[in-house]
């Protein structure tokens, strides 16, 4: 509860700070710059209609040092949920750690991150607040095929003198900070990953690696990635197969699963939203193709409100969302 006040102060401070701006949070040194966001959605399905305050968070950075510098981010989620179809409520104000870690700057070609963080892999996995995504959704592929943090240490930087080429090689042998809402929970996870821009518009990638759950469930990983940015067209696909060795069961799996993009800005407020997404998973023979239809309004960028329609192959899944996201 203490820090949903500090929430609330931040807010209120940030409507009479001179030099604040929205979206850039408060800055009260160069070692600490403190920043919040919120989400909400409204979901109406066959099974349920339902309402959450999805994300209530905090965070801080700044930089120590020329080389050295740090984020600390708190988040509570769902803040406050309400099922219309069964009338039933639910709240969690326990604010965990989404990411804290501290970065080293040694040059363009090495740098260091160490802490919890997010894994860098693809495009969609490098924009974990809800309001800088353009859809209320998440694709199926972002969040069954790998562990979306990982709390260990990245080496990353340019390997050629051009900057083109940017290369990750990150590690977690450990246990996670904060595992409750981890997408997966895995205490050992090696990888590695590229990334070209061709150009400014056109980039493309991939990663590979593998990582062991705490059911001891061993899972190899490949992905790839494409984006191409020109204005006022945006198109970005990943996908990515993994193979899981469950050695409690005794068996194998696999997966598939992927997707592809397509955006269309009326304006820089408005834009239209196409998704495909593609998933198996061997372990149930269950396949699902699902179709995205979606709007987006930014009134200003770190304001948001999106509608979404989902058409599963699985009709019994079709849903509507629409969700409003700040980023203060």
């Amino acid at each position: 509860m203490k820090l949903f006040f500090l929430f609330a102060f931040i807010f209120l401070s940030s409507l009479y700070a001179e030099d604040y701006e929205m979206g850039h949070g408060l800055t009260l040194s160069e070692k600490l710059h403190i920043g919040a966001y919120i989400s909400a959605d409204y979901e109406s399905s066959n099974d349920k209609k339902q309402f959450r305050l999805d994300d209530v968070a905090v965070l801080a950075y700044g930089r120590v040092l020329p080389e050295l510098s740090y984020l600390v981010e708190l988040e509570a989620t769902p803040f406050y949920q309400k099922n219309y179809t069964t009338g039933s409520e639910d709240s969690n104000q326990r604010f965990y750690y989404e990411r804290a870690y501290a970065d080293y700057g040694y040059s363009e070609m090495f740098n260091f991150r160490a802490g919890k963080q997010i894994s860098p892999i693809g495009y969609w996995n490098l924009e974990p607040i809800n309001v800088l995504r353009d859809t209320s959704s998440d694709p199926l592929y972002s969040y069954k095929m790998f562990p979306k943090f990982l709390t260990g240490l990245d080496v990353y930087g340019y390997a050629n003198e051009s900057a083109t080429l940017k290369y990750h090689v990150f590690a977690q042998k450990n246990n996670n900070l904060d595992d409750d809402t981890l997408n997966i929970t895995a205490d050992q996870f090696f990888a590695f990953s590229l990334e070209h821009e061709i150009s400014s518009e056109i980039s493309y990638g991939g990663s590979a690696g593998n990582f062991v759950t705490k059911d001891k469930e061993h899972t190899n990983f490949v992905q790839v990635d494409g984006k191409y940015d020109i204005y006022p067209f945006v198109f970005q696909m990943e996908a990515a197969y993994n193979s899981n060795d469950d050695t409690i069961q005794d068996e194998q799996t696999y997966r598939i699963g992927g997707y592809g993009q397509g955006i269309y800005h009326i304006n820089i407020k408005h834009a239209l939203i196409g998704r495909y997404e593609y998933f198996h998973d061997s372990s149930n023979s269950q396949t699902n193709n699902i179709g995205v239809l979606g709007y987006s309004y930014r009134p200003i960028y770190p304001v948001s409100l999106k509608g979404e329609l989902q058409y599963n192959s699985d009709e019994r899944l079709n849903k509507f969302i629409i969700s409003f996201s700040v980023l203060f």
